[in-house]
């Protein structure tokens, strides 16, 4: 695959870089003193994969995702994707299916009505998350903080997330350049549709206890 593709450079209605200096001077701001695309990679991506994760909607531009702080997996992928571009890295979304974080569901949605509201942990979801070209197409995602992490390792709920593989054995891995279609198709199809902002927020508010969990996990540590 050619590496000088524009496709993996140009801008989007929701991949904004072009119309958000914010962005712009973000990623600037991060790679300030930089001196290899390597380096400025891994500045870009830190600063992404710290946001927090929460639970939002798929199709939120990388602008909105910048001005809040936080984001979903889509949001932070699409958010790194765009400070890339806006320096000249080429990157490109990686969708794909996962089996279902299980035990994270549960515990979020141990609040009965939550848990009427959200429904039964469904047993596949989608997953978004980065390539970037550093000489060779690289897989990263941004999509879990380390605070979160670190709270939901002292809960005992798994870390790893389970690609599901087709008959062949392979992982049907889904590369796009352009989010935006898949995003708002993935939207359309979102199961919570009422109150969508209320119960966002009440999980939301669960990840954070886990993530405060976190935190002070790693104090009594250091």
């Amino acid at each position: 695959m050619a590496i000088n593709n524009k496709d993996y450079l140009q801008p989007s209605e929701l991949c904004d870089f072009d119309r958000c200096p914010e962005s712009r001077d973000k990623a600037l701001e991060l790679t300030l003193g930089c001196r290899s695309r390597g380096e400025m990679f891994r500045r870009v991506f830190d600063f992404v994969k710290e946001l927090p994760y929460g639970l939002d909607d798929w199709d939120v531009a990388a602008s909105e995702t910048l001005a809040k702080g936080w984001g979903m997996c889509s949001g932070k992928t699409n958010l790194l994707v765009a400070l890339l571009r806006s320096l000249a890295i080429p990157a490109r979304y990686r969708v794909f299916r996962i089996r279902a974080e299980v035990s994270l569901w549960g515990r979020i949605t141990g609040d009965d009505a939550l848990a009427q509201r959200l429904g039964p942990a469904p047993s596949e979801q989608d997953h978004v998350d980065c390539e970037v070209w550093l000489g060779r197409w690289s897989a990263c995602d941004p999509g879990r903080d380390t605070p979160l992490a670190r709270g939901m390792a002292a809960l005992g709920l798994p870390l790893e997330r389970e690609a599901i593989a087709d008959a062949s054995g392979r992982v049907p891995y889904l590369i796009i350049a352009n989010f935006d279609q898949w995003a708002r198709e993935r939207q359309d199809r979102r199961m919570v549709r009422e109150n969508r902002k209320e119960t966002f927020a009440r999980v939301n508010e669960q990840l954070r206890r886990i993530r405060t969990l976190g935190r002070h996990g790693s104090e009594r540590r250091e």
